[in-house]
C-alpha cells in the first residue's frame, strides 16, 4: 500500500508536537494508520527540538496487538531511517516526515545515521512490542509481588490445569461435606433447571469453567451470584405446575382445543418440573385463547394472570441463578489453580493483564518503581489497533501515560471504530471518547484520515456506498419489514436513536480515491438456492471457475479467499487442493494434518506400542518408508494384506514380527536400533537419529518446515512431556499456534477467516460466504448455554438468555435487544473488515441463508453497485531484490551413537548394582593423579569426603576406600598411577572434529609417550571397548603428532590389563 502524505493529518506544519499532548487518528480501511504510526515514532527520534542520545531509544515505547504487526512496524521504521540516512527518502515523503520538523536533509541524514547505529548496537532499546510481552516484562520486574519467582514460565494449556484442579477438587468431595454440597447443588441445577441428560456431567462443566477463566480474566472481576438457588426455582416450577393443573380445571369450554391438548400433553409429561421451553406459546398473551364473543370466568382470568406473573419471575429466576453452581465451583477450582501456579512457578498467557491490574488496584508497585524494575522510564506511549484495546489493558497502561503526560511527554494512538470486530476479547470502541473526556487538559487532538491508499476506484466507491448513512438505514428498514412479515421471533426494532449511533459508527467510511488508482473491479452475486448441498456444489463451481479464469491476470498468490469460520476454511481448501490449486492457509500448515508427520506419529507409536498394528501399518505403507529404504509400496501393500486372515485369526499377531522375519536387513538398518533403545535416549535426540537414519530431510526437502516444527514442539515441551507416550497424548491433543507451521509466502491461494486477513491487504478477494448471522451473548464449547456478561464495577454478572424467556419477561427482552443491536453493529464491522481487503478486484457471493436463518447482507448491498467497473490486467510489481537466501536443509546426526558413550549398554543397564559399583569406582580413581607427586592418603580421603555428595544413595563408602588401595597395589595396575615425571590428566575431554566431546579416563604425557587408560567393569565379548579406544588413540596421536600412542583397558572385576596392539602407532 502506498504511504499517505502527513498532510492529511498535520494542519499545523509549524511544529509537530507541542508536549504535552494526547494524539489521536482515527481512520478507514487502507488510509495509512500503520504508516502514521510508524512516522510518528521516526519523528521523535529526528525532533531537533532534542539531542539524540542512544538512552532516548528507552523512552520511546510502541504497542501493537499482534507479532507480526510488531515486525512490520519496526521494519517501516528502520526501512524510512535507512533512506533518510542516505538521502534516497522520496520527495513526498521528506515533504511529510522532515519539513514539519523544520529539518534540512543534511542534519535529517547525520542524526538518523546516529539513531540506525545505535539500534544496532542497543537493539533491546528499540521497543515495538505486543502488549502481552510489555506487561510479560512488567511482570518480570514484579514477580515476587505476584507470588512467583523472576524465572516463572508462561504456559499457554490452561485447560489443562483446570481439569486438574476440577479433579483434585471432586476428590476431596466424599471428604468434605460443603464441598459434597456444591457439587449436589450442581447436579440438580444441571438435571432439573438445564433439563441435560448426559453421562458426563464433568464434560459440560469443564467447558463453563474454561469460558469463566477466559471472561475472569478480560474483565478482572469476580463473578456474581444471582440471588436465587436451584431449590428455589424448583419450588417456583412446582407451585406453576400446581396452578396449570387447576387452570386446566376451570378452563370454559369455548377455550382453543389446541391450547387444551397441548397443556394436557405439558401436565402429563411433567410431574416435578420442566424446562421453560416446554410452556405453550399461548401464555404470552395477555388473556386465555377462547372463542371470540366468549366470555371467561373471573377465577380463570385471575389464575392465568398468576401463572404469566410466575413464568415471568421463573424466567428472571432461571436467567439469573442458573450458573450459580457453576460459579461456585469455579471460585474454588481458581483457588487450586493459584496454589497450583504458585508450586509450579507458572503463569497462565491469558492471566498476564488480570495479574497486571492487580499490582495497581492493591497498591503494590507505584509507577516509579516499575520504572526502576523495568530499567528505564517511558515518555511517549504510541498504540496500534486501538479500536480492540480491552479496558483491562488499558488500564494497566493508563497510570504510566498519565505520568508521561504530567511530566512533558505524550500519547499517540491509532484506531478504526468500525474495525472492531474483537469485542469477544474485550476490545473496547468507547476507549476512544474516555480519553478525549479524561484527558482534556493535555492538549488532546483528534486527525482523521479519509484517502484511500490500497483501493483501487471502483472498490472504494462500492464500500462508500454500502456503509453510506443513507443505505444503512434502507437495510435497517429492509430488515425489518421482512422480519415483521415473516413474524420472526424475537424480533428487536432500530429506533431512530439506533439509527443515529449506527451511522456515527460508520459517518467516517466515506473515501476518497487515489488519482491514478482509477480501475478495479466488483461483482456481487446472490446464489438463490434453498438447499445448503446444492447451494455448495454451485459455489464450488464458481469459485473454482473465478479462480481458473483469475489466474491469466493474476498469480496465485494475489489472490485471497476470506471466509468467517475455520470449517469454511477447511471446505474452501479441499475444494481447491482436488483441483489442483495450490493453497495456503492454516489447513495446508496444520502439523496434524500433514500426512508425512502422521507417518513419523506412527513412527513413535510403534515404539511405544510395538503391538499397535495400525501404526506400524501406517508407517511401512506411507511414503516415508518407501522413499527411505527403497523398498517398493506394493511389495509392501502385498505383505499386509497377505496378513489379513492372520490378523482377523490370531488373537497375539503382530505384524512387525512377520516384518522383521521377512525384510532382515530392513529391519536391523531402519527400526533394531530405535526398538532397542526406546526409553533410554530422550525423545528429542531419538527423532533426530530417526531424521538422520531415514534421510528425512534429503527425501523430503519441501517439507523442512514441518520436520522442524515437529522437533520445536517436542523440544518445547520436553519438561512436561518427556517420554513418548506423554508426548503422544499432547499432540494427539494439539491446539492454538503450536498446530501451525510458519512458512513463507509461496505462490499459492491464501484462504483464511476475516478475522486473521484484518490488516492484511490482496490484489484480489474471493468472499464465499458473505452473511450475517447476529448471535446475542457468548455459548460454552457445546453451544447449549449461551449467555451475555454485565460488569457492575468489579462484578460480572452472567445472565442466561433463551428466546422463550424474552416472551415472558419485558425486562430481559429489554436487555436483549441492547445486546442484539450490539451484536449487529460488530456483524457490520467484520463485514466492513472484509470488503475493505482488496486492492483491485473484489467477488462476492451472498447465500441466501446462513444455517437455517434467512441472510440479510441480500438487503445491504443495493442493485445499483452489484457490478462496478471492469475486470483488467493491473502492472505487476517488480521483483525487489530478494531478501531470503534459500539454503539446503541441514544435516542430523545420528544421536544415538553419539549418547552412546554417555550412557550404559543394554547388558549392563540388567546389573545396576554392578553398574553403581562401577560409577562410584570411576570417581574416586578419577580423583587420583601421578603418586609419585602426591599422596596417597590425602587423594583417598579427598575422593571418599567428596563422595556421598555425588551418590547420596550409598551410606558406607569404607569399603570402596579398601578395594581401591587392593587395586593399586596390584603389580600390572601400579604403573598407572605412580608415573614418575610424566603428566597425568583425569577425566580429560577431548572433541574430535565433528565436535564430539569424548571424555578419557586417564591420559598419562611422558617426553615421548601418551598412555590412554581406559576402566571397564568387566571384559567385552563384542569388542566394543577395542574400537573405542582405538579411537581415543587416533585423537590423542592428532593431539600429540610426535608421540607414541599407547592404549590400555583396565578390567576391574579382576585387576585385569589388555593392551590395544592393534591400535599401537607412532605419528611423526
Amino acid at each position: 500500500m502506498a504511504n499517505p502524505p502527513v498532510s492529511e493529518i498535520t494542519p499545523h506544519k509549524s511544529s509537530v508536537f507541542h508536549f504535552p499532548e494526547v494524539r489521536g487518528v482515527e481512520a478507514s480501511a487502507g488510509s495509512g494508520k500503520t504508516y502514521a504510526l510508524s512516522r510518528r515514532y521516526i519523528q521523535l527520534l529526528l525532533d531537533p527540538a532534542s539531542s539524540f542520545e542512544p538512552a532516548f531509544l528507552r523512552h520511546i515505547l510502541a504497542i501493537t496487538f499482534t507479532n507480526k504487526a510488531a515486525v512490520e512496524m519496526k521494519r517501516r521504521i528502520l526501512e524510512s531511517l535507512r533512506k533518510i540516512a542516505l538521502q534516497r527518502l522520496p520527495a513526498c515523503e521528506r515533504a511529510e516526515i522532515l519539513r514539519p520538523l523544520g529539518m534540512s536533509d543534511e542534519d535529517a541524514s547525520r542524526k538518523a545515521f546516529r539513531i540506525m547505529e545505535a539500534i544496532i548496537h542497543h537493539y533491546h532499546l528499540f521497543q515495538v512490542q505486543t502488549i502481552d510481552k510489555f506487561i510479560n516484562a512488567l511482570l518480570c520486574g514484579c514477580a515476587f509481588k505476584i507470588g512467583l519467582t523472576a524465572n516463572f514460565k508462561i504456559k499457554t494449556n490452561a485447560r489443562d490445569y483446570l481439569e486438574y484442579s476440577l479433579d483434585r477438587l471432586i476428590d476431596r468431595a466424599p471428604q468434605e461435606k460443603a464441598l459434597a454440597k456444591i457439587f449436589e447443588h450442581f447436579l440438580h441445577n444441571y438435571l432439573y433447571l438445564e433439563n441435560r441428560s448426559g453421562w458426563f456431567p464433568k464434560t459440560d462443566m469443564l467447558s463453563i469453567l474454561s469460558a469463566l477463566f477466559g471472561h475472569h480474566n478480560v474483565y478482572a472481576g469476580r463473578f456474581k451470584e444471582g440471588p436465587f438457588t436451584p431449590q428455589d426455582l424448583i419450588k417456583k416450577k412446582k407451585a406453576i405446575l400446581e396452578s396449570l393443573g387447576t387452570l386446566r380445571r376451570h378452563l370454559p369450554q369455548e377455550t382453543d382445543k389446541r391450547f387444551i391438548n397441548s397443556l394436557d400433553i405439558f401436565l402429563k409429561r411433567n410431574k416435578q418440573a420442566f424446562d421453560i421451553d416446554a410452556v405453550s406459546d399461548y401464555f404470552a398473551r395477555e388473556y386465555p385463547p377462547v372463542r371470540q364473543g366468549a366470555e371467561i370466568p373471573a377465577e380463570t382470568e385471575r389464575l392465568w394472570s398468576r401463572i404469566r406473573g410466575d413464568l415471568r419471575q421463573a424466567c428472571e429466576e432461571e436467567a439469573y441463578c442458573l450458573f450459580n453452581p457453576y460459579i461456585r465451583i469455579f471460585e474454588l477450582v481458581r483457588e487450586g489453580l493459584g496454589e497450583l501456579s504458585f508450586r509450579e512457578d507458572i503463569l497462565f498467557l491469558e492471566e498476564l493483564n488480570k495479574k497486571a491490574r492487580g499490582l495497581f488496584d492493591e497498591e503494590d508497585v507505584t509507577v516509579a518503581e516499575l520504572y526502576y524494575r523495568l530499567a528505564g522510564r517511558f515518555r511517549h506511549y504510541l498504540i496500534d489497533e486501538f479500536q480492540d484495546t480491552s479496558v483491562l489493558q488499558w488500564r494497566n497502561l493508563e497510570k504510566m501515560v498519565e505520568e508521561a503526560l504530567s511530566t512533558g511527554g505524550s500519547l499517540f494512538y491509532v484506531g478504526d471504530r468500525k474495525q472492531a470486530i474483537y469485542g469477544f476479547r474485550g476490545g473496547e470502541v468507547g476507549l476512544f471518547d474516555d480519553i478525549k473526556g479524561k484527558w482534556g487538559a493535555f492538549n488532546v487532538r483528534t486527525d482523521f484520515l479519509t484517502k484511500n491508499w490500497r483501493s483501487q476506484k471502483a472498490i472504494v466507491e462500492f464500500n462508500n456506498c454500502v456503509f453510506s448513512s443513507e443505505n444503512l438505514t434502507k437495510f435497517l428498514s429492509r430488515k425489518q419489514e421482512y422480519e415483521k412479515e415473516k413474524n420472526k421471533r424475537p424480533r428487536v426494532d432500530f429506533q431512530a436513536e439506533d439509527i443515529r449511533e449506527l451511522n456515527n459508527l460508520f459517518q467516517s467510511s466515506q473515501q476518497n480515491f487515489q488519482e491514478e488508482k482509477d480501475g478495479g473491479y466488483v461483482r456481487v452475486e446472490i446464489l438463490d438456492i434453498d438447499k445448503k448441498e446444492e447451494r455448495d456444489n454451485a459455489l464450488r463451481g464458481k469459485v473454482i471457475g473465478l479462480v481458473k479464469e483469475m489466474k491469466a491476470r493474476f498469480s496465485y498468490g494475489e489472490m485471497a479467499i476470506l471466509t468467517r469460520s475455520n470449517a469454511q476454511v477447511e471446505q474452501m481448501t479441499s475444494w481447491l487442493l482436488e483441483e489442483g490449486i495450490p493453497v495456503e492457509s492454516e489447513r495446508t500448515s496444520d502439523i496434524t494434518k500433514n500426512t508425512l508427520i502422521q507417518e513419523a506419529i506412527a513412527f513413535l507409536r510403534f515404539l511405544d506400542s510395538p503391538i499397535d498394528n495400525m501404526a506400524f501399518a501406517a508407517l511401512i505403507l506411507g511414503d516415508l518408508f518407501a522413499k527411505a529404504t527403497g523398498v517398493p509400496q506394493e511389495a509392501v501393500h502385498d505383505f499386509v494384506f497377505r496378513l489379513r486372515e492372520r490378523l482377523r485369526n490370531e488373537k497375539d499377531f503382530y505384524i512387525y514380527t512377520e516384518f522383521r522375519e521377512t525384510y532382515r536387513d530392513v529391519w536391523e538398518k531402519y527400526f533394531d536400533e530405535f526398538f532397542k533403545n526406546v526409553g533410554l535416549y530422550p525423545l528429542y535426540e531419538l527423532l533426530v537419529s530417526m531424521y538422520h537414519r531415514w534421510e528425512i530431510l534429503k527425501h523430503f526437502p519441501s517439507y523442512q518446515g514441518f520436520w522442524m516444527h515437529l522437533l520445536e514442539l517436542v523440544k518445547d515441551r520436553e519438561e512436561e512431556h518427556c517420554d513418548i507416550t506423554s508426548f503422544l497424548e499432547y499432540f494427539d491433543h494439539l491446539e492454538g499456534e503450536d498446530l501451525y507451521v510458519h512458512v513463507t509466502k509461496t505462490d499459492a491461494v491464501s484462504i483464511m477467516t476475516v478475522h486473521k486477513a484484518k490488516g492484511l491487504e490482496f490484489p484480489v478477494v474471493i468472499l464465499p460466504y458473505l452473511g450475517m448471522e447476529v448471535q446475542v451473548g457468548n455459548s460454552a464449547e457445546d453451544y447449549q448455554q449461551s449467555y451475555i456478561l454485565r460488569q457492575d464495577n468489579s462484578l460480572v454478572e452472567l445472565l442466561r438468555l433463551k428466546a422463550k424467556y424474552l416472551e415472558f419477561s419485558d425486562d430481559l427482552y429489554g436487555i436483549y435487544a441492547q445486546e442484539y443491536k450490539k451484536a449487529l453493529a460488530a456483524e457490520l464491522n467484520n463485514i466492513y473488515v472484509a470488503l475493505t481487503r482488496p486492492e483491485c478486484e473484489l467477488y462476492v457471493f451472498i447465500p441466501k441463508r446462513i444455517g437455517n436463518a434467512f441472510n440479510p447482507v441480500q438487503f445491504l448491498i443495493p442493485d445499483h453497485v452489484r457490478e462496478i467497473g471492469a475486470p483488467r490486467s493491473y502492472p505487476r510489481k517488480p521483483p525487489g531484490e530478494a531478501a531470503l537466501h534459500y539454503l539446503a536443509a541441514a544435516g542430523h546426526h545420528d544421536w544415538i551413537d553419539y549418547l552412546k558413550d554417555e550412557f550404559p549398554a543394554l547388558s549392563e543397564v540388567r546389573h545396576r548394582e554392578q553398574l553403581l559399583e562401577g560409577s562410584v569406582i570411576h570417581f574416586m580413581l578419577s580423583r587420583i593423579g601421578n603418586l609419585d607427586k602426591e599422596d596417597f592418603d590425602r587423594n583417598l580421603a579427598y575422593a571418599l569426603q567428596q563422595a556421598p555428595a555425588y551418590f547420596p544413595q550409598i551410606q558406607d563408602f569404607s569399603s570402596y576406600g579398601t578395594w581401591i588401595k587392593r587395586l593399586l597395589e596390584a603389580r600390572e595396575i601400579r604403573p598407572f598411577f605412580y608415573c614418575g615425571p610424566a603428566l597425568v590428566f583425569t577425566e580429560k575431554e577431548i572433541v574430535d572434529k565433528s565436535g564430539r566431546t569424548r571424555r578419557l579416563d586417564r591420559l598419562i604425557v611422558r617426553d615421548n609417550e601418551a598412555g590412554i587408560v581406559d576402566f571397564k567393569s568387566s571384559r567385552d565379548a563384542a569388542g566394543q571397548y577395542e574400537r573405542q579406544a582405538g579411537e581415543y588413540m587416533s585423537l590423542v596421536g592428532a593431539l600429540y603428532p610426535r608421540h607414541k600412542v599407547r592404549g590400555y583397558l583396565v578390567y576391574l572385576d579382576k585387576a585385569d590389563v589388555e593392551e590395544i596392539r592393534a591400535q599401537e602407532h607412532t605419528n611423526t
